[in-house]
């Protein structure tokens, strides 16, 4: 099992990309190794179900969760608050391999791992603001602007803003 805890690394980070025409690629590095997930935008919105996992976990839920979905399969991503560190989460990254719409038989781990909750809301906030800033050229966005949630990223970025704020206060 690719497990990592808070004690083991703080080296981790995560790299999200909108490609065109509907797939975004995400890497997650731990320790300097990559896990690779490629993110079907045909199914659902992969970028609004993240930012809507991110707003849950600013509202002090205790776990949230959704899908990536692949062609075929994808990833069930699911995040819980530490009961020993309440600043911190476990991001449980499990795949499967089942279609769109079919009933999904069995989960076998992508990579799992510990992180302080700023650490997480500021590396996905990034990654998030990256995206909305290139969707600004022209360029950039054709073949991609209707793949970003926009004002639910605006309602996340405000709430980020002001928790961060909190935390780094002092």
């Amino acid at each position: 099992m690719n497990s990592t805890t808070l004690s083991d690394t703080d080296d981790i980070d995560l790299i999200l990309t909108m490609n065109p025409h509907g797939w975004s690629t995400c890497f997650i590095y731990i320790k300097g190794k990559p896990y690779e997930l490629a993110i079907t935008h045909i199914f659902n919105d992969p970028y609004e179900d993240l930012i809507q996992s991110l707003i849950s976990l600013l509202h002090s839920e205790k776990n949230t969760e959704f899908f990536w979905y692949g062609e075929p399969g994808g990833e069930r991503i699911t995040i819980t608050r530490l009961e020993s560190r309440h600043d911190a989460v476990l991001v449980d990254v499990q795949g499967f391999r089942e279609d769109w719409g079919s009933k999904i038989t069995g989960f076998e781990r992508t990579v799992s791992f510990e992180i302080k909750l700023k650490s997480l809301l500021v590396i996905c906030y990034m990654q998030l603001k990256k995206t909305f800033l290139l969707l600004k050229e022209k360029s950039y966005a054709e073949n991609r602007r209707s793949d970003f949630p926009f004002q639910k990223f605006i309602e996340f970025e405000k709430l980020v803003i002001s928790f961060l704020a909190r935390e780094f206060k002092g």
